[in-house]
């Protein structure tokens, strides 16, 4: 992917085929910068974009179907210990390394060690089953968790598992555009530490909605749902679009957890 910056200069990232018209990407550019895919087929601009600023990615849109192999997005979370392979895009080719992942934040992101290159900013990991589970979206040095290695900096990989869902969503967002409200008003609680649980903090609850009915009010803190960790409003709205089941979502308020039952929407 090339990235119009300032006059004569094009910033380089990589992008990842999930379906024969899309790509995510990382949100490294503001709305109206030039931005195409250099493909064997030529140089071919996304016909729309959608941001989301939140989760920090991008879904390119193409009118047509230009990919002949993609990667549809995996809901596995890898464990510490687990070894990636790591396939970005540098300037003139690819780039794959391997990584262990060695830390889990408490935002759903995870710290890999493995060798610095080129090309890997927006870089697919695949772990050893072939499955899609995340973008490279940086470096860090992580003196405070690795003090033995202050001079060494770490892949920060952030798993499809958090934002596979609001994907799907924005593929098929004309399918699903009727679908009914569930009643909330949310935005994702990142906690700094792991003394604070992150998750999907509800602002408001509508009255008589499914929402209230089932017994969420505002205040409520959803960590989990299907023993899965969740941090970003879409992940919710996702599920509920999208699953026929009864979804089992952990819920904290005042350092209370109870769980609560959701009932499909469809």
């Amino acid at each position: 992917m090339r990235i119009g910056s300032m006059p004569g200069t094009v910033e380089i990232s990589s992008a990842v085929s999930i379906s024969p018209s899309h790509a995510v990407a990382l949100c490294m550019f503001y709305p109206g910068t030039p931005v195409t895919l250099d493909m064997e087929i030529g140089m071919i601009p996304p016909d729309s974009i959608v941001f989301s600023p939140d989760l920090g990615i991008v879904l390119l849109i193409f009118n047509q179907e230009i990919f002949q192999e993609y990667q549809i997005p995996s809901d596995h979370l890898p464990g510490i210990g687990e070894t990636l392979r790591i396939i970005g895009q540098e300037l003139y080719g690819t780039v794959t390394v391997d990584g262990t992942i060695v830390e889990q934040y408490p935002d759903g992101s995870v710290l890999l060690a493995s060798e610095l290159r080129e090309g890997l900013m927006g870089a697919a990991a695949f772990d050893d089953n072939g499955r899609f589970v995340g973008i490279i979206t940086g470096t860090i040095q992580p003196e405070f968790q690795f003090p033995e290695n202050t001079d060494k900096e770490y892949l920060v990989l952030y798993p499809s598992q958090i934002w596979y869902m609001w994907a799907q969503l924005a593929i098929q967002s004309e399918e699903y555009s009727g679908q009914q409200p569930f009643g909330v008003t949310a935005l994702s609680s990142i906690s700094l530490t792991r003394n604070r649980p992150s998750g999907i903090q509800l602002v408001s609850v509508t009255e008589s909605s499914t929402a209230w009915n089932i017994g969420l009010r505002p205040g409520d803190l959803i960590t989990h749902i299907n023993n899965i960790p969740v941090y970003h409003p879409e992940t919710l709205r996702g599920l509920l679009i999208l699953s026929e089941d009864t979804l089992e979502a952990r819920i904290l308020t005042r350092n209370q957890e109870r769980i609560i039952l959701i009932p499909p929407c469809n």
